[in-house]
């Protein structure tokens, strides 16, 4: 989240008080009797703790909002399953899931778009001289591409010079293969022909929840993914 939007955030969950041992109680009671109102009530009531933990987290390459949205997913986790007559208090029951969410999160990102060393100074160079438009830097903080995200370790060919007419048709081939929805996930959060969009955004045009934006948009690279390998393939031949 910029810092705008963060201040926002806390302001409108500042307005939940703190909760007492005794009611904390209640609500786990209640909770794991299915009541989804006191599981509402539980998870409100810690959101500003999530924002607590995921600040710990700045600076790992995901964005401040994609901290926070996944930590809240870990929150609601912890909330279902909180037995409060064990005598731990909710926050430090939760910490676990919450850092656990935040760190998966985390791990996924980095796996999902990783650029191998061997193929990056060629990446480097072969964007500078490509017209492609999936070749933009992915926003102002960091030199991640679409077509650095194809180009994974897992990538065929990854020891050879690719050249980049090829790299450029497996690509439009690969875009192809997407549907409606993910063809519009993708070029919203890549910036293709469009303004970059933050996954918040995109979740607010399409009306969606965030979590369900990144499911889209993972999905949408994995079968880019194969898509551009198979054509390279079909290319090289």
């Amino acid at each position: 989240m910029e810092d705008s939007a963060l201040n926002r955030y806390l302001d409108e969950i500042g307005k939940e008080a703190l909760l007492s041992d005794e009611v904390e109680k209640q609500l786990s009671s209640q909770i794991l009797k299915g009541d989804t109102k006191a599981l509402s009530r539980l998870v409100e009531a810690n959101l500003r703790f999530v924002v607590a933990v995921a600040r710990q987290y700045k600076g790992k390459g995901v964005a401040m909002e994609d901290l926070v949205s996944e930590g809240n997913i870990g929150l609601m986790k912890a909330a279902s399953k909180y037995d409060a007559s064990k005598g731990v208090r909710f926050v430090n029951y939760a910490v676990v899931y919450v850092r656990q969410a935040i760190e998966k999160f985390i791990e996924q990102q980095a796996g999902l778009y990783q650029v191998p060393k061997n193929v990056k100074d060629e990446v480097v160079a072969r964007q500078q001289s490509m017209p492609l438009s999936v070749d933009a830097p992915l926003g102002h903080r960091t030199n991640m591409s679409l077509l650095s995200v194809l180009i994974n370790q897992d990538a065929p060919l990854a020891d050879e010079r690719v050249h980049s007419e090829a790299v450029e048709a497996a690509v439009e081939y690969a875009l192809g293969s997407l549907d409606q929805r993910e063809t519009k996930v993708v070029n919203a959060f890549f910036g293709i022909g469009q303004e970059r969009e933050t996954m918040a955004e995109i979740a607010e045009d399409m009306d969606v929840k965030r979590e369900r934006v990144r499911q889209i948009r993972d999905k949408a690279v994995r079968k880019l993914r194969k898509a551009y390998k198979a054509r390279l393939r079909e290319l090289r031949r």
